[in-house]
């Protein structure tokens, strides 16, 4: 018998507790939901409401995730990640936030938390609850303030462990290699050949679990390209916005579209599931906004000194030592018996390696959110923002959300702004020492000091996960940022006065690489002995770099990197401390040692000739063996298929109702238009969401948001985006109530019980 379709009400009226008002929400043909509230707590209480039905699951994973709850929900595979995350301690810290907020945003919290929760009231449960036997709990404010947390916690510490790992191997050259917009300090390094840690850190699988989980891969490495345009640029004499965050592939999306009226405002854009918004990308009637990850560095990582004195272990500190506190953290699997876990921390945070038990010295990580954040205050004062001036207030105000911010007004003028509560501090990329004070934190860095522009003289503001600062900055901000996306863009962008919002699905969907040209241009200058490789230099020595999803060539360049890394990169950076690398790395120090003719990362005897020839060799046996010996027959959309993935969609009996794809792909991690992933596995990260507002008019601003807005699988609207995203087609989002109704699917009326 066939399952009965799991869906919520869009229709007719229904009685909400917590409610003050009578409050209208009308879905659109895209899914959209518009809401007409009396008052902004109403308004958010609407909006805790619509997510409350359409992504209820995605709600309690997040939940679960950020209070290290996640393997009572699922199964045991996530139990090293509840670790981790209760280790790091972010529902800790957010019920501690809770205390120190604003009446403004106790209030938007406590209208979210109370819309969630007469969602569930309401019902239908999510189907996912129905198969795992799962009953949803009442949502509280805290939870939204754990997810923030949660999002905003990129893996800065593990990288820093994995950094002194290699430098204590490999010596301060190969760290420098590795982070070369920041000088590495040598008197933080061990010896050449010593090493601190006893293999890979205690979270290094954690991370690996965090990465393959669906849906749960957030922040962190994660990319985005934003632009704005004046309006002497532009054929309206208006400016445009426009903007593309990248992350994971997953369903439901990291996102959630939605459009909110009130009094006090009237707001539209994505979501981030779990917290108010829209905080990220969005417009009110007056302003747009758009960002990147800025990657603020908010962590340290301290080697602590144990000392023992019988009464329990003692970090060593100023001569004296104090002792670790600690607590024990009762993490329940499902159908299975629940693991006890001891925290320990010492007055820099949690121990994140080693055990103060038994080893002399251990690693903790210093958080810089650990601290009550007051980002909601920052958000309403956008949200009523009438120019870009007093917007800029409101980003200053962000704390948790660290982020390369560009905005526009309908006035004229454009802006960016960098967000985040940033310590000061020297950059130390490798665990520095915790028991001399010389490597404490000196208060953040001033908001008005954090790295800002206004109507640039080329009126044109882009950001690409680009460094945004020059040398003579005077606050160290972050490490490893790639600039091919924002060179690409650039060149895209130049030398025009009359773009216009039809002028930006092409620059969005640009999937030319610069790296993949400077590779394909070395690669024609080699000279190539080795067998069955001058077919494929031919191939690519004079190819574009443009990764299309029918080249033969981009396939060839695809795996030629992946064999190329294989034998020079990935070897002299193994370490069991580090991270996998990710490919934006991976290809940067390729890159960057190619164009010095660097001898660091070649094996022994070899020279760089001699490693593409033996590069494009293996790429030959591979490629005719996957596909066959026909070049002409090749296509890079063959090993590059994008998948959005359910954390259900694991079970194959399961995966046709859960997981959206395969569909071919173009573009990789260094294109404007993303979608990167492991070779010959499919895409799972990429552009998540795409906008373009025109400050000339803001209704019916253009966006698509793959793989749809719902998360009910059930819905029309669980993936009925995709093809849009596909073909770089857009839905328009209204906010004229004329147009909303003239594309109405449903219309809900809450009224207070």
């Amino acid at each position: 018998m066939a399952e009965q379709a799991v869906l919520p009400q869009i229709d007719g009226e229904l009685r909400a507790a917590g409610l003050e008002s009578p409050t209208r929400i009308v879905r659109d043909r895209w899914g959209v939901p518009h809401v007409e509230a009396q008052s902004a707590r109403d308004a958010f209480f609407a909006q805790g409401f619509c997510l409350g039905q359409d992504r209820g699951w995605q709600l309690e994973l997040y939940r679960h995730m950020a209070h290290g709850r996640a393997a009572s929900l699922l199964n045991k595979g996530l139990l090293r990640i509840d670790k981790m995350n209760r280790t790091l301690g972010f529902g800790r810290d957010a019920a501690r936030e809770w205390e120190e907020q604003s009446d403004e945003a106790r209030m938007i919290l406590q209208a979210y938390a109370d819309g969630i929760n007469a969602a569930i009231a309401a019902g239908p449960a999510p189907v996912e609850f129905g198969l795992l036997g799962h009953e949803m709990q009442p949502w509280s404010p805290v939870d939204s303030l754990a997810i923030l947390k949660m999002v905003s916690a990129n893996v800065h510490w593990a990288t820093k462990i994995g950094n002194g790992e290699v430098a204590s191997r490999l010596g301060i050259d190969a760290l420098q290699v590795l982070i070369p917009d920041v000088p590495a300090d040598s008197a933080l390094i061990a010896p050449a050949g010593a090493s601190w840690t006893n293999g890979a850190h205690a979270f290094a699988g954690a991370l690996a679990d965090l990465e393959s989980e669906p849906g749960t891969r957030r922040g962190g490495l994660d990319g985005s390209n934003c632009w704005v345009i004046d309006g002497a640029h532009t054929s309206s004499g208006k400016p445009l916005v426009v903007g593309d965050p990248h992350l994971a592939f997953s369903v439901p999306p990291q996102w959630y579209v939605m459009h909110m009226q009130c009094p006090e405002f009237t707001v539209a854009g994505p979501c981030s599931p779990g917290y108010p918004g829209p905080v990220y990308y969005g417009h009110n009637t007056q302003i747009g906004w758009t960002m990147t990850h800025a990657q603020g560095d908010r962590w340290d990582v301290y080697r602590e000194r144990i000392v023992r004195n019988g009464s329990g272990p003692e970090a060593e500190w100023l001569g004296s030592s104090e002792p670790l506190q600690w607590r024990e953290e009762v993490i329940e699997i499902r159908n299975e018996e629940s693991v006890t876990q001891t925290v320990w921390s010492t007055r820099h945070g949690p121990v994140v390696h080693g055990d103060p038990d038994s080893d002399d010295e251990v690693l903790t990580a210093r958080f810089g959110l650990t601290d009550p954040c007051h980002d909601f205050d920052g958000m309403m004062t956008i949200f009523t923002a009438d120019n870009i001036h007093d917007a800029r207030q409101g980003f200053r105000r962000y704390d948790s959300i660290s982020g390369n911010f560009c905005f526009a007004d309908q006035q004229g003028d454009i802006g960016y702004q960098y967000t985040g509560r940033i310590p000061i501090r020297d950059a130390k990329l490798t665990p520095v020492s915790g028991w001399d004070g010389e490597h404490e934190w000196d208060g953040d860095v001033p908001a008005d000091e954090l790295p800002q522009d206004l109507n640039p003289a080329n009126g044109v503001i882009i950001t690409a996960n680009n460094r945004t600062t020059t040398d003579d900055y005077p606050y160290y901000l972050s490490f490893s940022q790639t600039p091919y996306r924002a060179d690409r863009l650039r060149q895209l962008l130049q030398g025009r006065d009359d773009w216009s919002p039809e002028d930006m699905p092409e620059v969005q969907s640009d999937q030319t690489s610069l790296h993949a040209r400077f590779i394909a241009e070395r690669v024609g200058r080699a000279t190539v002995t080795a067998n069955g490789a001058s077919e494929l230099q031919s191939m690519i020595s004079g190819w574009d770099g443009h990764m299309a999803v029918d080249s033969a060539a981009a396939l060839v360049y695809y795996e030629f990197c992946e064999q190329l890394i294989s034998l020079t990169v990935r070897p002299y950076f193994d370490s069991p401390s580090r991270l996998a690398a990710s490919s934006y790395e991976e290809m940067r120090i390729l890159h960057e040692q190619l164009k010095a003719d660097s001898a660091l990362i070649l094996p022994d005897g070899k020279t760089w000739d001699g490693v593409i020839g033996e590069a494009l060799t293996k790429t030959a046996s591979v490629l005719n063996e996957r596909h066959g010996g026909d070049p002409s027959q090749w296509k890079f959309g063959d090993v590059h298929p994008v998948t959005w993935r359910h954390n259900l969609g694991r079970d194959p009996e399961r995966a046709a109702r859960f997981n959206v794809g395969d569909f071919p792909k173009g573009g990789d991690g260094n294109t404007p238009n993303n979608a990167t992933g492991l070779i010959n596995q499919p895409a799972d990260h990429g552009v998540s969401y795409r906008q373009i507002f025109d400050l000339s008019s803001l209704n019916g601003a253009r966006i698509v948001l793959p793989p749809g807005n719902s998360g009910r699988p059930d819905s029309l609207h669980y993936n009925d985006h995709i093809h849009k995203w596909l073909d770089m087609e857009y839905f328009p989002l209204y906010i004229e109530w004329s147009d909303i109704e003239a594309n109405s699917e449903g219309s809900l009326t809450l009224t207070p019980a």
